[in-house]
């Protein structure tokens, strides 16, 4: 209940932003309703068409928001009255339209459940910006800047189209913040957690449409919801590392894969403005995901193999169907044997092995009946978990940015959820039907034993939820506290604009390879370029500051001011205090040191 009411705690202080972001929400996923519901008819349920929104809300809004950066004359337009005007609209032409069909008392309730838990997912997720002072992370501050440099561009472009795309990478969040930012004229850090929990509240509801349309149980597209909610740590971890890109690329992502899985299920009887309509919407999205975040292709290049071998998987001798899965099974055992000697990529299994000891082996048992009773869909996804872990291997070198590998070990970390939610989805739908088709005689019926089986799996994993799940920014990656927030205001009001200031920093490895990847921030200094436009210089964060060499190589590099923060990696300033002839305290808190380079001189 303490989770609910910090939820609550938020609403006060930005239901204007929340409700502007809502809309747009909404009017993104109406826009995907009609145009699926015009393809598929009754085809598909309330609940489906639900869950397809959901995931591909961001196709139309991403496009409309690139429009509006780029179009200056469409700045002008009260895109949030025509909007409003636009989902109220469609909105009761769906009520006039509605036939008999939709009114079936198992549709209403599917889509009262998914609305119901959206909402309940939102409030537990804003519990997180209730704690959080400002984007966690080192990634955040990129992302600041990264918007705040699309805001300044806007401003100056008046009438001319700015063009800074170029020098962006994973542009489709910036612009979606940039586009909320400005309409709704807030704070873009305000924009940042709040979009961010929303996402994340949305990321579980689009596992229902794959699961329920395979199996035709509800219960087993709830679980699969639940399980990507809240079975395992990830993927919220991810907002704690700030990467919100690749969060918002987590729904793009399943709005394309299920697509894809209605292309493949419906191309033969969908008519010929039909069929290629699909594929429209089909190459909309993939776009768009790519827009959102470049590793989305790799994952759509690994479903795409996976679901070829397990068709051909399916074709082959029973014999030789059982040598090919038990050989599939050894390699992602081997993989595990080998990543967890890797000491950069153990986090890899963290979530889902050491803090998911209750839900994973529930999602291993009910992997048997999946694969039984929904073999090449349970197959595929078993194959996109051994090539994701194969892709911490496949090198690939990008220009102007180096050796790399296909995804890294954040990404693989983030993403294993979801074909382990499909497998649970799919194995809790196969016990449901072994109960119903099964000899056992119980003085119940095996319709309600099913029933209670399934209440009982949801249950363990809302318990689990319940006693572990945490809805908190992690410590593990706070880097900005109370007392820093004063000082960096302090540094933009009194640190000379050309000023060059020190930052703790550490090391970026998460690639197999285990290879230097660059500097990343280790406290709130990381903040002082994006929030005040001082230079910062980042350095190793256990520099020896006691030592004249150290005291030559920041002169060598200009630096003219020192910041040790509050909380992260910072540095040790007790080195500092015993040079008062290198070192000019300037700014003195209990948690935050500033200090003056004088020893150059």
């Amino acid at each position: 209940m303490n989770v609910l009411s910090d939820g609550f705690s938020v609403l006060p202080h930005h239901w204007q932003l929340l409700s502007s972001i809502l809309l747009i929400l909404l009017f993104g996923m109406t826009l995907t309703w009609f145009v699926f519901k015009g393809i598929f008819g009754e085809k598909l349920t309330p609940g489906e068409y639900f869950s397809l929104g959901v995931a591909g809300w961001m196709v139309p809004i991403l496009g409309l928001s690139a429009l509006w950066f780029l179009w200056g004359s469409f700045q002008a337009v009260h895109l949030d009255l025509l909007m409003a005007a636009v989902t109220i609209a469609l909105f009761v032409l769906w009520l006039f339209s509605r036939s008999k069909k939709d009114a079936l008392p198992e549709s209403k309730i599917n889509l009262m459940v998914l609305s119901l838990l959206f909402g309940i997912f939102i409030l537990l997720r804003l519990a997180f910006v209730s704690q959080a002072i400002l984007p966690l992370y080192f990634d955040s501050a990129e992302h600041y800047r990264i918007i705040k440099s699309l805001l300044g561009q806007l401003e100056l472009s008046n009438t001319t189209p700015p063009f800074p795309i170029a020098g962006y990478y994973h542009i489709g969040f910036h612009l979606l913040a940039l586009f909320i930012t400005s309409i709704r004229q807030v704070e873009i850090t305000d924009t940042m957690l709040i979009l961010g929990q929303i996402i994340l509240a949305l990321i579980p509801l689009p596992v229902f449409f794959i699961i329920k349309h395979e199996t035709r149980s509800n219960n087993a597209g709830l679980f699969g919801v639940l399980l990507a909610a809240f079975g395992w740590y990830m993927p919220a971890h991810v907002m704690d590392w700030g990467k919100y890109p690749a969060l918002l690329s987590l729904l793009l992502i399943q709005f394309v894969l299920s697509s894809a899985y209605l292309f493949i299920q419906y191309k033969d009887t969908l008519s010929s403005r039909k069929y290629w309509g699909l594929i429209a919407i089909l190459m909309a999205g993939i776009l768009t995901a790519v827009f959102a975040h470049s590793r989305s292709l790799v994952i759509f290049g690994i479903v795409l193999i996976a679901w070829i071998a397990a068709i051909w998987w399916r074709r082959l001798p029973r014999m030789s169907q059982w040598l090919v899965f038990y050989v599939v099974v050894l390699g992602i055992i081997s993989e595990y044997i080998f990543i967890q000697r890797q000491d950069v990529l153990t986090l890899v299994f963290d979530p889902y092995v050491n803090k998911g000891f209750v839900i994973t082996p529930i999602v291993l048992f009910l992997f048997v009946f999946a694969l039984k009773a929904h073999p090449q869909l349970t197959f595929t996804a078993l194959l996109v978990i051994f090539l994701l872990l194969v892709s911490l291997f496949a090198p690939v070198t990008v220009p102007g940015v180096g050796n790399l590998t296909l995804l890294d070990r954040p990404y693989v970390e983030m993403i294993l959820y979801l074909p382990l939610s499909v497998i649970g989805g799919l194995g809790l739908a196969g016990l449901e039907q072994y109960l119903l088709r099964s000899q056992i005689k119980l003085n119940i019926s095996p319709t309600i034993l099913s029933k209670y089986v399934s209440i009982l799996v949801i249950g363990l994993v809302v318990i689990n939820a319940l006693l572990q799940y945490e809805f908190y920014p992690s410590d593990c990656c706070k880097i900005v506290g109370a007392d820093d927030l004063v000082a960096i205001d302090w540094m933009g009001k009194n640190l000379p604009p050309d000023s060059r200031v020190l930052i703790s920093a550490v090391e970026l490895r998460v690639l197999a390879s285990d290879s230097f990847q660059g500097y990343v921030g280790g406290d709130a200094g990381i903040w002082i370029t994006p929030l005040t436009d001082r230079h910062t210089i980042p350095i190793l964060s256990h520099s020896d500051f006691g030592q004249q060499n150290t005291l030559n190589s920041l002169c060598e590099l200009k630096a003219s001011h020192l910041y040790v923060g509050e909380t992260g990696q910072t540095f040790d300033d007790s080195q500092i205090n015993i040079h008062p002839e290198w070192y000019k305290i300037l700014l003195s808190m209990p948690k935050v040191k500033v200090y003056e380079v004088i020893g150059c001189d």
